[in-house]
């Protein structure tokens, strides 16, 4: 029982950084976070709000976001501007020296992973611990972008400290997404997730995309049963949403073809409409123009088609109340 009175957990943990749009990008995007809410400027211009709720500089101003990361943590950042701020880091071994640690199931594979990721740097190699009290701890500390120290950890349940106390350390279940309601889309992607999220909180504008179209789709897996939401780059054309089975240049049709064909329907999300959608199938003969328009507002699409020898399904997603 905590001594404090009504507590019942940790809510959230927090970091100020210098970017926060550079930080919210990683989490999402690398680490798969969901972002919740962003606030602010939080500020006091005239007064000593700041000062007197926060304990920073009266003319300090704040941006906040907060984000899901995985089953049980919260994390807050923040980015602030302020007359007297220190831009200094602290060390591992400095009074206020931090990091954080995402379990993982394989800290090799995790690692490795994360070497892939721009301005990340993993400090020498995952070591396993061989005797004490946390004997077959396995983990290796990370830098992020932005110099922030985090960890990746396993401990296996089992270790010998837990022959001397009867206390243990809270040890993951579940997975990442579990904490999800069990009829939400998912999608694995982070990118794809943070452009889902942000389609939806913007009207269908999607930053990274500029003025090119999107839409969501979401199908039933053939195997799993589950919705799972895509973003597709559309074709608006003579009233039909056109989409290409593109999948990248990959030899292979993307799943939401495959799910989408299974199923013969699936749910459109554009800009302002949602409805239930059939696939129907592009005549042949329209193909190299339709080709043209895509390309033209998307020059991915061009270098998709030249990587693969695969035809590519052309379909035109038409309401099932039409």
């Amino acid at each position: 029982m905590s001594t404090l009175p009504g507590a019942r957990a940790v809510h959230h943990i927090a970091y100020t950084v210098p970017d926060l749009d550079q930080a919210v990008r990683f989490f999402v995007d690398v680490i798969g976070a969901e972002l919740a809410y962003r606030l602010g400027p939080v500020e006091d211009p005239e007064g000593d709000w700041m000062t007197r709720k926060l304990g920073v500089h009266p003319r300090a101003s704040a941006k906040i976001a907060m984000l899901r990361l995985g089953p049980v943590t919260n994390l807050e950042l923040f980015e602030y501007t302020a007359p007297d701020q220190d831009h200094s880091r602290p060390r591992n071994s400095d009074w206020g020296g931090h990091h954080f640690a995402l379990y993982v199931d394989d800290v090799d594979k995790a690692a490795e992973y994360l070497r892939e990721v721009p301005g990340v740097t993993i400090l020498d190699e995952p070591e396993t611990i061989t005797d004490g009290p946390i004997a077959g701890d396995r983990w290796v500390y990370f830098t992020t972008p932005w110099g922030l120290h985090m960890e990746l950890i396993n401990m296996p349940a089992g270790m010998p400290y837990e022959k001397a106390t009867p206390t243990r350390l809270y040890l993951p279940q579940e997975n990442w997404d579990a904490h999800r309601a069990p009829d939400e889309t998912v999608n694995s992607n982070p990118f794809n997730r943070r452009v889902i999220e942000e389609f939806r909180a913007n009207g269908g504008r999607v930053g990274d995309f500029g003025d090119i179209p999107l839409l969501l789709l979401t199908t039933v897996g053939r195997r799993s049963g589950l919705p799972r939401t895509t973003p597709l780059v559309h074709l608006e054309r003579d009233g039909r949403h056109i989409v290409f089975a593109a999948n990248g240049g990959a030899e292979s049709h993307p799943a939401w073809y495959r799910n989408l064909m299974a199923a013969g329907t699936g749910v459109v999300e554009v800009a302002g409409r949602r409805f239930e959608a059939r696939p129907e199938a592009v005549p042949v003969a329209e193909h190299e123009e339709l080709w043209r328009l895509q390309a033209a507002q998307d020059p991915n699409f061009a270098e998709f088609r030249d990587r693969t020898d695969r035809d590519i399904p052309v379909v035109a997603l038409v309401p099932t109340d039409a």
